[in-house]
């Protein structure tokens, strides 16, 4: 059975279109878990059409954050074999699921896995903008410690994955997608997939909408504060640091573990020899809030 984990904020608009897109999967053993993070507009008033539901289990919660409210619902839904985190204005493939569960089967079991397709990215009327094709050419551990590629919305997992996720403190973990990348790429396997199973919003709203305007408003926040890579980088030593079995790793993630600004690791982190972002100009972004302490 795969358990299915809805995070709502504010999103009455569209919520109902991707719950009915998985209601009709071809895969049917699933059970759909929806908390809903405090939204202030109707979506809880929405959600009651579903209350009756035998395959919807509805949570009212109050404002903690995405990261938060997604991996409470992982850690709630303990019943069933896998997890797939689902956005709120997505719509998925009538096949995602079936797809999935037959790559995850295919992998090496007792091993934590990750499974990723490709996925359209529309507009709000979901009208194709692009594709996000899954090509990324030397991504590892090191590379995730400072991006996340494979998002939340396109991945699903298994229960030894879900298992060594949740040794984090969900209290202090910012972001799950990206948390959950990290553990994958230090300890598990990610099976990559070209086939488009969900048609993805890029809302001004999203979290995973990296436009200009987002892009500069998070520069911005990271300037004036700290970035969630910190904070990762500090809970991923306290939950793993003392099973990491490669030592370059280790001393990688120990770089971010810094709750206060360190001039040593911070020159370390900037002068580093081999490259921690795709692009250039992300690059030399990212090295300079390296040097200050804000990354």
């Amino acid at each position: 059975m795969v358990n299915v984990l809805i995070s709502t904020y504010n999103g009455e608009k569209h919520i109902c279109e991707q719950i009915e897109s998985i209601l009709v999967q071809t895969y049917q053993a699933f059970h759909i878990y929806i908390r809903d993070d405090g939204s202030t507009d109707s979506t809880w008033n929405v959600l009651q059409r579903y209350k009756t539901y035998e395959k919807i289990t509805l949570i009212k919660g109050t404002n903690r954050g995405y990261g938060y409210s997604f991996l409470s619902l992982l850690k709630q839904a303990e019943a069933g074999d896998y997890w797939a985190f689902c956005d709120q204005d997505d719509v998925w493939d009538s096949k995602k699921l079936e797809t999935s569960i037959n790559k995850l089967e295919r992998m090496p079991p007792d091993q934590p896995n990750m499974y990723f397709h490709n996925f359209e990215l529309t507009n709000e009327c979901l009208e194709q903008v692009g594709v996000y094709q899954n090509k990324i050419k030397g991504y590892c551990f090191r590379r995730s410690i400072t991006e996340c590629l494979h998002m939340g919305f396109a991945t699903v997992m298994n229960r030894e994955l879900r298992n060594l996720v949740l040794r984090g403190d969900i209290e202090k973990i910012p972001t799950h997608d990206w948390w959950t990348e990290l553990v994958v790429m230090a300890f598990g396997n990610v099976y990559t997939d070209d086939q488009i199973l969900a048609k993805h919003r890029r809302l001004d709203s999203s979290v995973s909408g990296m436009n200009i305007k987002n892009r500069l408003r998070w520069l911005k926040t990271t300037f004036q504060t700290r970035s969630d890579i910190l904070a990762l980088g500090h809970e991923f030593v306290c939950a793993y640091g003392d099973i990491m079995v490669d030592k370059k790793e280790r001393n990688t993630i120990e770089l971010f573990d810094c709750e206060k600004y360190s001039l040593v690791k911070s020159m370390k982190k900037c002068l580093y020899p081999k490259r921690w972002r795709g692009s250039i100009a992300s690059e030399l972004v990212c090295r300079f809030l390296m040097l200050i302490g804000r990354m």
